[in-house]
């Protein structure tokens, strides 16, 4: 989806670390099952490429097959399921910073807002986000409450009817409504922000709330976020890939530290 900020943002890193060795890159958009499957059943045919780095892309059994047969080295970045060499993050750990984040502030009634591809929902580690959740506040000694949670899709605007839902569900029950949210990315938060103010709520005053990312327009709307380097990890997969074409000596597998961001959204809860 190069349309959304995480792959351009990876894929400035690829080229950056490539363009130095003097290697030109080639970028196929693959958008969709139906995509997927013309783009995967011409590709033996496209041998014109030294390596391929798979961009936050789920290979299956039968994918991995037809990228063997352009008899290249492939590296994963951004999360994998095939075996390649591979740079991601610990999407669990990250959602977990997000989350305790807001339960050492006093939070306890904490919603959240899971992004999800619904070609494959298990993918990438998007379930490790929420588990996240579920186990911060177990740890705290809060059940989970599954009537303040909606799984969607990485969209926006699907994040403010997340919102709009969790809100109105919690006023239908005659409940409180959540003190803090975590959204799996900035770009759901960002939604969700809308949908809050729009209902005449205050940030962070009403509802805190918290993602995943550090998009750059976050430090302007005061986001607090995790921080997962994504150029970075475009930079290393890049440098694995270059490694690994030289014969070099490089790591299967590596996972790039997260870090909370704390800035104004999120504050303890006034209730």
């Amino acid at each position: 989806h190069i349309n959304r900020w995480f792959f351009g943002e990876m894929v400035s890193g690829i080229e950056r670390v490539l363009s130095r060795a003097n290697m030109d890159l080639l970028l196929y958009h693959v958008d969709g099952p139906e995509d997927r499957a013309t783009f995967l059943t011409r590709l033996p045919a496209r041998r014109k490429v030294d390596a391929v780095i798979a961009v936050a892309f789920p290979v299956d059994t039968a994918e991995q097959k037809r990228l063997e047969l352009l008899g290249v080295q492939v590296v994963a970045a951004g999360g994998q399921t095939a075996d390649y060499p591979n740079v991601h993050i610990d999407d669990s750990a990250a959602g977990r910073q997000a989350v305790q984040h807001l339960l050492d502030l006093g939070h306890r009634r904490i919603a959240m807002i899971a992004g999800t591809d619904p070609h494959h929902p298990d993918w990438p580690d998007a379930s490790g986000r929420s588990l996240a959740w579920v186990e911060a506040l177990r740890d705290a000694g809060v059940a989970a409450d599954g009537n303040l949670v909606r799984n969607i899709t990485w969209v926006g605007t699907e994040a403010a009817a997340a919102m709009d839902s969790i809100l109105d569900g919690c006023a239908e029950r005659g409940e409180p409504m959540p003190t803090a949210v975590f959204a799996h990315s900035d770009e759901l938060a960002y939604g969700a922000t809308q949908a809050i103010v729009r209902r005449g709520l205050r940030i962070p005053e009403d509802i805190s709330i918290v993602g995943i990312d550090d998009h750059p327009v976050s430090s302007f709307v005061d986001l607090t976020t995790v921080n997962q380097q994504v150029a970075l990890q475009g930079e290393l997969a890049a440098q694995l890939l270059l490694d690994t074409l030289a014969g070099r000596p490089a790591e299967h597998e590596t996972v790039v530290e997260t870090s909370l961001v704390a800035r104004g959204s999120t504050a303890p809860p006034a209730r």
